[in-house]
Protein backbone atom coordinates (compact mmCIF):
# COMPACT_ATOMS: atom_id res chain seq x y z
CA UNK A 1 0.00 0.00 0.00
CA UNK A 2 1.11 3.39 -0.89
CA UNK A 3 -0.49 6.65 -0.03
CA UNK A 4 -1.37 8.20 -3.50
CA UNK A 5 -2.72 11.07 -4.94
CA UNK A 6 -5.79 11.95 -7.42
CA UNK A 7 -5.69 15.46 -8.38
CA UNK A 8 -9.65 16.94 -9.59
CA UNK A 9 -11.14 19.95 -10.69
CA UNK A 10 -12.24 22.42 -7.64
CA UNK A 11 -15.44 21.75 -6.15
CA UNK A 12 -15.26 17.64 -7.19
CA UNK A 13 -12.86 16.65 -4.21
CA UNK A 14 -16.16 14.92 -2.69
CA UNK A 15 -17.67 13.75 -5.48
CA UNK A 16 -13.91 12.05 -6.03
CA UNK A 17 -13.97 10.76 -2.94
CA UNK A 18 -16.36 8.42 -3.15
CA UNK A 19 -15.35 6.91 -6.11
CA UNK A 20 -12.37 6.15 -4.82
CA UNK A 21 -14.36 4.06 -1.89
CA UNK A 22 -16.16 2.63 -4.36
CA UNK A 23 -13.37 1.33 -5.83
CA UNK A 24 -11.86 -0.16 -2.74
CA UNK A 25 -9.57 3.13 -1.72
CA UNK A 26 -8.16 2.80 1.75
CA UNK A 27 -8.17 5.60 4.26
CA UNK A 28 -9.32 8.37 1.67
CA UNK A 29 -9.26 12.25 2.29
CA UNK A 30 -10.64 15.01 0.56
CA UNK A 31 -8.06 17.84 0.38
CA UNK A 32 -7.78 20.79 -1.95
CA UNK A 33 -8.21 20.09 -5.29
CA UNK A 34 -7.29 16.69 -4.45
CA UNK A 35 -7.98 13.34 -2.61
CA UNK A 36 -5.26 11.01 -1.09
CA UNK A 37 -6.06 7.44 -0.57
CA UNK A 38 -4.02 4.58 0.30
CA UNK A 39 -3.87 1.26 -2.46
CA UNK A 40 -1.31 -0.37 -5.01
CA UNK A 41 -0.50 -0.49 -8.51
CA UNK A 42 -3.50 -2.52 -9.49
CA UNK A 43 -5.55 0.02 -7.64
CA UNK A 44 -3.56 2.76 -9.82
CA UNK A 45 -4.54 1.05 -12.87
CA UNK A 46 -8.13 0.58 -11.79
CA UNK A 47 -8.60 4.45 -10.58
CA UNK A 48 -7.35 5.31 -13.86
CA UNK A 49 -10.03 2.94 -15.92
CA UNK A 50 -13.03 4.00 -13.27
CA UNK A 51 -12.50 7.06 -11.99
CA UNK A 52 -15.21 9.85 -13.92
CA UNK A 53 -14.23 13.31 -11.80
CA UNK A 54 -9.89 12.57 -11.70
CA UNK A 55 -7.94 14.18 -13.64
CA UNK A 56 -4.54 12.11 -12.84
CA UNK A 57 -3.44 9.80 -10.35
CA UNK A 58 -0.04 10.57 -8.48
CA UNK A 59 2.25 7.68 -7.26
CA UNK A 60 4.76 9.30 -4.60
CA UNK A 61 8.57 7.42 -5.12
CA UNK A 62 10.72 9.43 -2.94
CA UNK A 63 11.04 12.14 -0.27
CA UNK A 64 13.74 14.08 0.95
CA UNK A 65 14.51 17.31 2.52
CA UNK A 66 17.80 20.15 0.69
CA UNK A 67 18.80 22.97 1.82
CA UNK A 68 20.47 24.36 -1.45
CA UNK A 69 19.50 24.17 -5.68
CA UNK A 70 23.03 21.78 -5.69
CA UNK A 71 22.11 19.54 -2.47
CA UNK A 72 18.68 19.41 -4.59
CA UNK A 73 20.61 18.75 -7.69
CA UNK A 74 22.81 16.28 -6.12
CA UNK A 75 20.49 13.88 -3.97
CA UNK A 76 18.32 13.79 -7.48
CA UNK A 77 21.15 12.24 -9.32
CA UNK A 78 22.08 9.95 -7.03
CA UNK A 79 18.18 8.47 -6.89
CA UNK A 80 18.13 5.50 -8.89
CA UNK A 81 15.89 6.18 -11.70
CA UNK A 82 16.30 3.19 -13.54
CA UNK A 83 14.50 0.89 -11.16
CA UNK A 84 11.35 3.08 -12.10
CA UNK A 85 11.83 3.39 -15.83
CA UNK A 86 14.25 2.82 -18.93
CA UNK A 87 16.64 5.43 -20.02
CA UNK A 88 14.47 4.63 -23.71
CA UNK A 89 11.01 6.57 -22.64
CA UNK A 90 10.80 9.83 -23.08
CA UNK A 91 9.70 12.04 -20.28
CA UNK A 92 8.60 15.50 -18.76
CA UNK A 93 8.47 16.95 -15.68
CA UNK A 94 6.23 18.83 -13.80
CA UNK A 95 7.48 21.37 -10.96
CA UNK A 96 5.11 23.04 -8.56
CA UNK A 97 7.56 25.03 -5.52
CA UNK A 98 6.42 26.82 -2.65
CA UNK A 99 10.41 27.80 -1.39
CA UNK A 100 12.62 30.62 -0.88
CA UNK A 101 14.92 28.16 -2.61
CA UNK A 102 13.39 27.60 -5.56
CA UNK A 103 11.63 31.03 -6.97
CA UNK A 104 11.15 29.50 -11.01
CA UNK A 105 9.35 26.63 -11.27
CA UNK A 106 10.86 26.53 -15.05
CA UNK A 107 14.33 26.79 -13.76
CA UNK A 108 13.33 24.17 -10.83
CA UNK A 109 11.77 21.74 -13.88
CA UNK A 110 14.98 22.44 -16.05
CA UNK A 111 16.99 21.26 -12.79
CA UNK A 112 15.61 18.26 -12.33
CA UNK A 113 15.37 16.87 -16.00
CA UNK A 114 19.41 18.26 -15.90
CA UNK A 115 19.64 15.33 -12.75
CA UNK A 116 17.75 12.57 -14.41
CA UNK A 117 19.55 13.02 -17.48
CA UNK A 118 23.15 13.38 -15.79
CA UNK A 119 22.15 9.75 -14.02
CA UNK A 120 21.20 7.96 -17.01
CA UNK A 121 24.32 9.28 -18.39
CA UNK A 122 26.71 7.90 -15.91
CA UNK A 123 24.49 4.63 -15.93
CA UNK A 124 24.04 3.82 -19.27
CA UNK A 125 25.74 6.40 -21.54
CA UNK A 126 23.03 8.02 -23.02
CA UNK A 127 19.90 10.38 -21.94
CA UNK A 128 15.91 9.93 -21.80
CA UNK A 129 14.55 12.34 -24.80
CA UNK A 130 12.20 14.81 -23.37
CA UNK A 131 8.55 15.03 -24.68
CA UNK A 132 6.83 18.27 -23.81
CA UNK A 133 3.63 17.18 -25.82
CA UNK A 134 3.12 13.29 -25.14
CA UNK A 135 5.69 12.29 -22.68
CA UNK A 136 5.63 8.34 -21.58
CA UNK A 137 6.71 9.14 -18.56
CA UNK A 138 5.81 12.00 -16.39
CA UNK A 139 7.60 13.12 -13.39
CA UNK A 140 5.98 15.28 -10.87
CA UNK A 141 8.04 17.31 -8.22
CA UNK A 142 5.99 19.18 -5.32
CA UNK A 143 8.17 21.18 -2.93
CA UNK A 144 6.79 22.76 0.09
CA UNK A 145 9.54 24.81 1.70
CA UNK A 146 13.15 22.40 1.90
CA UNK A 147 10.83 19.11 1.60
CA UNK A 148 10.01 17.99 -1.57
CA UNK A 149 8.28 15.30 -2.71
CA UNK A 150 8.83 13.22 -6.20
CA UNK A 151 6.07 11.62 -8.00
CA UNK A 152 4.76 9.53 -11.11
CA UNK A 153 2.02 10.74 -12.87
CA UNK A 154 0.61 7.52 -13.67
CA UNK A 155 -1.99 9.06 -16.14
CA UNK A 156 0.09 10.87 -19.05
CA UNK A 157 -2.73 12.76 -20.80
CA UNK A 158 -5.30 13.94 -18.58
CA UNK A 159 -8.00 11.65 -17.87
CA UNK A 160 -10.49 14.53 -19.36
CA UNK A 161 -9.11 13.19 -21.96
CA UNK A 162 -12.02 10.05 -22.47
CA UNK A 163 -10.86 9.90 -25.94
CA UNK A 164 -14.48 9.78 -27.98
CA UNK A 165 -14.43 13.72 -28.42
CA UNK A 166 -13.50 13.62 -32.62
CA UNK A 167 -15.65 17.24 -32.72
CA UNK A 168 -15.64 19.76 -30.54
CA UNK A 169 -17.93 23.43 -29.73
CA UNK A 170 -16.71 26.73 -28.98
CA UNK A 171 -15.55 26.38 -25.56
CA UNK A 172 -16.42 23.16 -25.22
CA UNK A 173 -17.24 21.57 -20.74
CA UNK A 174 -14.26 19.62 -19.78
CA UNK A 175 -15.53 16.09 -19.44
CA UNK A 176 -14.52 15.81 -15.75
CA UNK A 177 -16.68 18.46 -14.72
CA UNK A 178 -19.53 16.96 -16.96
CA UNK A 179 -18.99 14.25 -15.17
CA UNK A 180 -19.05 15.19 -11.68
CA UNK A 181 -22.26 17.71 -12.28
CA UNK A 182 -24.67 14.92 -13.02
CA UNK A 183 -22.95 12.95 -9.94
CA UNK A 184 -23.58 16.17 -7.81
CA UNK A 185 -27.73 16.35 -8.97
CA UNK A 186 -27.59 13.33 -7.45
CA UNK A 187 -28.96 11.39 -11.24
CA UNK A 188 -30.09 7.71 -9.93
CA UNK A 189 -29.27 6.55 -13.75
CA UNK A 190 -32.84 5.44 -14.01
CA UNK A 191 -34.66 8.58 -14.11
CA UNK A 192 -34.96 10.41 -17.86
CA UNK A 193 -32.03 13.02 -18.28
CA UNK A 194 -32.13 16.01 -20.91
CA UNK A 195 -29.68 18.40 -22.18
CA UNK A 196 -31.54 20.83 -24.45
CA UNK A 197 -28.08 22.91 -25.00
CA UNK A 198 -26.13 19.75 -25.62
CA UNK A 199 -23.20 21.51 -27.78
CA UNK A 200 -20.95 18.63 -28.25
CA UNK A 201 -22.99 16.25 -26.43
CA UNK A 202 -20.72 15.77 -22.96
CA UNK A 203 -23.47 15.81 -20.61
CA UNK A 204 -25.28 13.02 -22.67
CA UNK A 205 -22.43 11.31 -23.37
CA UNK A 206 -21.19 11.13 -19.88
CA UNK A 207 -24.55 10.32 -18.99
CA UNK A 208 -24.84 7.27 -21.66
CA UNK A 209 -21.73 5.60 -20.31
CA UNK A 210 -22.70 5.85 -16.77
CA UNK A 211 -26.08 4.45 -17.68
CA UNK A 212 -24.19 1.90 -19.33
CA UNK A 213 -21.70 1.22 -16.64
CA UNK A 214 -18.86 2.07 -19.12
CA UNK A 215 -15.38 3.04 -17.68
CA UNK A 216 -14.77 6.37 -18.66
CA UNK A 217 -11.18 6.23 -19.70
CA UNK A 218 -12.23 2.92 -21.80
CA UNK A 219 -11.44 4.32 -24.78
CA UNK A 220 -8.09 5.36 -23.88
CA UNK A 221 -5.12 3.08 -25.99
CA UNK A 222 -1.63 4.61 -23.42
CA UNK A 223 -1.36 5.30 -19.77
CA UNK A 224 2.10 6.67 -18.14
CA UNK A 225 2.09 3.52 -15.92
CA UNK A 226 2.37 1.29 -19.01
CA UNK A 227 5.86 2.63 -19.50
CA UNK A 228 7.02 2.12 -15.71
CA UNK A 229 9.26 -0.93 -14.70
CA UNK A 230 6.87 -2.42 -12.56
CA UNK A 231 3.95 -2.71 -15.18
CA UNK A 232 1.59 -5.38 -14.49
CA UNK A 233 0.59 -6.01 -18.30
CA UNK A 234 -1.34 -9.39 -17.51
CA UNK A 235 -3.16 -7.46 -14.31
CA UNK A 236 -3.83 -4.83 -16.54
CA UNK A 237 -5.16 -6.69 -20.04
CA UNK A 238 -8.13 -8.77 -17.43
CA UNK A 239 -8.93 -5.49 -15.68
CA UNK A 240 -9.51 -3.74 -18.90
CA UNK A 241 -10.97 -7.03 -20.33
CA UNK A 242 -13.59 -7.47 -17.16
CA UNK A 243 -14.35 -3.15 -18.22
CA UNK A 244 -15.50 -3.99 -21.38
CA UNK A 245 -17.60 -6.74 -20.47
CA UNK A 246 -19.42 -4.76 -17.94
CA UNK A 247 -23.46 -5.06 -18.67
CA UNK A 248 -26.02 -2.15 -17.87
CA UNK A 249 -28.58 -2.81 -15.33
CA UNK A 250 -32.01 -4.03 -16.38
CA UNK A 251 -33.57 -0.88 -17.37
CA UNK A 252 -32.27 2.20 -18.91
CA UNK A 253 -32.98 5.67 -18.77
CA UNK A 254 -33.99 8.21 -21.60
CA UNK A 255 -31.17 10.47 -22.40
CA UNK A 256 -32.13 13.18 -24.84
CA UNK A 257 -29.48 15.95 -26.14
CA UNK A 258 -30.81 18.73 -28.50
CA UNK A 259 -29.52 22.19 -29.49
CA UNK A 260 -30.72 24.46 -31.92
CA UNK A 261 -27.18 25.06 -33.65
CA UNK A 262 -26.22 22.92 -37.14
CA UNK A 263 -22.84 22.76 -35.84
CA UNK A 264 -23.37 21.47 -32.39
CA UNK A 265 -25.42 18.85 -33.76
CA UNK A 266 -22.92 17.85 -36.02
CA UNK A 267 -20.16 17.58 -33.51
CA UNK A 268 -22.23 15.86 -31.19
CA UNK A 269 -23.51 13.41 -33.27
CA UNK A 270 -20.00 12.49 -34.19
CA UNK A 271 -19.16 12.13 -30.16
CA UNK A 272 -22.09 9.99 -29.28
CA UNK A 273 -21.09 7.46 -31.96
CA UNK A 274 -17.70 7.81 -31.01
CA UNK A 275 -18.54 6.91 -27.32
CA UNK A 276 -20.82 3.74 -28.85
CA UNK A 277 -23.79 5.32 -27.61
CA UNK A 278 -25.73 6.11 -30.75
CA UNK A 279 -29.27 4.65 -30.60
CA UNK A 280 -28.63 5.18 -26.67
CA UNK A 281 -28.73 9.26 -26.55
CA UNK A 282 -31.69 10.44 -28.42
CA UNK A 283 -30.51 13.54 -30.55
CA UNK A 284 -32.53 15.86 -31.95
CA UNK A 285 -32.55 19.78 -33.11
CA UNK A 286 -35.01 21.68 -31.02
CA UNK A 287 -35.17 25.34 -29.74
CA UNK A 288 -34.60 24.47 -25.84
CA UNK A 289 -37.20 27.97 -25.16
CA UNK A 290 -39.88 26.18 -27.94
CA UNK A 291 -39.96 22.80 -26.63
CA UNK A 292 -41.53 20.63 -23.90
CA UNK A 293 -40.27 17.52 -22.40
CA UNK A 294 -41.89 13.97 -23.40
CA UNK A 295 -41.76 13.11 -19.18
CA UNK A 296 -43.23 14.80 -15.94
CA UNK A 297 -40.22 14.57 -14.22
CA UNK A 298 -36.48 13.88 -14.33
CA UNK A 299 -33.11 15.96 -14.16
CA UNK A 300 -31.90 18.15 -16.68
CA UNK A 301 -28.36 19.96 -17.16
CA UNK A 302 -27.64 23.21 -18.78
CA UNK A 303 -24.71 25.00 -19.64
CA UNK A 304 -26.13 28.28 -21.15
CA UNK A 305 -23.69 30.78 -22.77
CA UNK A 306 -21.58 33.08 -19.96
CA UNK A 307 -21.83 36.21 -22.21
CA UNK A 308 -18.94 35.77 -23.03
CA UNK A 309 -19.49 33.88 -26.00
CA UNK A 310 -22.54 35.21 -26.87
CA UNK A 311 -21.61 38.61 -27.05
CA UNK A 312 -25.46 40.64 -26.68
CA UNK A 313 -26.96 43.05 -25.03
CA UNK A 314 -30.16 40.27 -24.50
CA UNK A 315 -27.82 37.95 -22.44
CA UNK A 316 -30.19 39.31 -19.50
CA UNK A 317 -33.12 38.83 -21.09
CA UNK A 318 -32.24 35.20 -22.52
CA UNK A 319 -31.46 34.06 -18.72
CA UNK A 320 -34.72 35.39 -17.32
CA UNK A 321 -36.23 32.99 -20.48
CA UNK A 322 -34.32 29.96 -19.02
CA UNK A 323 -36.01 30.62 -15.99
CA UNK A 324 -39.57 31.20 -17.51
CA UNK A 325 -39.02 27.60 -19.58
CA UNK A 326 -37.77 25.85 -16.30
CA UNK A 327 -41.12 27.41 -15.00
CA UNK A 328 -43.80 26.35 -17.49
CA UNK A 329 -42.30 23.55 -19.19
CA UNK A 330 -40.45 21.45 -16.63
CA UNK A 331 -42.54 21.23 -13.64
CA UNK A 332 -41.64 17.99 -11.59
CA UNK A 333 -38.14 18.11 -13.25
CA UNK A 334 -34.54 18.64 -11.14
CA UNK A 335 -32.63 21.50 -12.95
CA UNK A 336 -28.73 22.35 -12.60
CA UNK A 337 -27.61 25.47 -14.15
CA UNK A 338 -23.68 26.26 -14.58
CA UNK A 339 -22.67 29.66 -14.57
CA UNK A 340 -19.73 32.19 -14.21
CA UNK A 341 -22.04 35.18 -13.56
CA UNK A 342 -24.00 35.45 -10.53
CA UNK A 343 -26.00 38.20 -12.23
CA UNK A 344 -26.98 36.23 -14.70
CA UNK A 345 -28.35 33.32 -13.15
CA UNK A 346 -30.13 35.82 -10.67
CA UNK A 347 -32.25 36.72 -13.89
CA UNK A 348 -33.53 33.28 -13.52
CA UNK A 349 -35.59 34.58 -11.28
CA UNK A 350 -36.34 30.83 -9.26
CA UNK A 351 -34.52 29.97 -6.06
CA UNK A 352 -32.25 27.44 -5.67
CA UNK A 353 -32.25 24.66 -3.77
CA UNK A 354 -28.77 23.64 -4.21
CA UNK A 355 -25.07 26.30 -4.74
CA UNK A 356 -21.49 24.83 -5.16
CA UNK A 357 -18.42 26.61 -6.79
CA UNK A 358 -16.89 24.52 -9.59
CA UNK A 359 -14.14 25.38 -11.94
CA UNK A 360 -14.59 25.71 -15.81
CA UNK A 361 -11.02 25.50 -16.67
CA UNK A 362 -9.95 28.63 -15.23
CA UNK A 363 -13.43 30.04 -14.80
CA UNK A 364 -14.86 30.27 -11.41
CA UNK A 365 -18.21 29.00 -11.72
CA UNK A 366 -21.25 28.88 -9.62
CA UNK A 367 -23.02 25.13 -9.88
CA UNK A 368 -26.69 25.91 -9.44
CA UNK A 369 -29.94 23.34 -8.85
CA UNK A 370 -33.33 24.03 -8.78
CA UNK A 371 -36.81 21.79 -8.10
CA UNK A 372 -39.36 23.12 -10.53
CA UNK A 373 -42.78 22.98 -9.45
CA UNK A 374 -46.24 24.53 -11.02
CA UNK A 375 -47.29 27.57 -9.49
CA UNK A 376 -46.31 28.49 -5.94
CA UNK A 377 -44.71 26.71 -3.15
CA UNK A 378 -46.23 29.62 -0.62
CA UNK A 379 -48.52 27.90 1.51
CA UNK A 380 -51.39 30.33 2.26
CA UNK A 381 -52.17 30.16 6.33
CA UNK A 382 -56.33 29.95 7.09
CA UNK A 383 -57.21 33.02 9.06
CA UNK A 384 -58.24 32.08 12.67
CA UNK A 385 -61.03 34.23 13.48
CA UNK A 386 -60.10 34.86 17.78
CA UNK A 387 -64.13 35.80 18.75
CA UNK A 388 -64.58 31.79 17.88
CA UNK A 389 -61.95 30.49 20.04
Amino acid sequence: MTTLTAKTLSGLEDVLAAELKDLGAHNVKPKRRAVQFDGDDLLIYKSNLWCRSALSILKPVYKFTFESQQEYYDILRAYPWEELFAVDKTISINALAFSSVFSNTHFLAQRTKDAIADYFIDKAGKRPDVDLDDPQVKVNIFIQQNQCTVSLDSSGAPLFKRGYRRKSTTAPLNEVLAAGIIMISGWDKQQPLYDPMCGSGTFSIEAGMMAMNMAPAIFRKNFSFMHWNSFDAQGWDQMRESAAAETPGQSLPEIFASDISNLSMDAARQNIMEAGLLGRVRLEKKDFFASKPRHNNGTLVLNPPYGRRLQSPDISEYYQKIGATFKHNYPGFEAWVISPDKALTHKIGLKHTHRQTVFNGQIECQLLGYKLYQGTKRVRRKRIDPTKQ
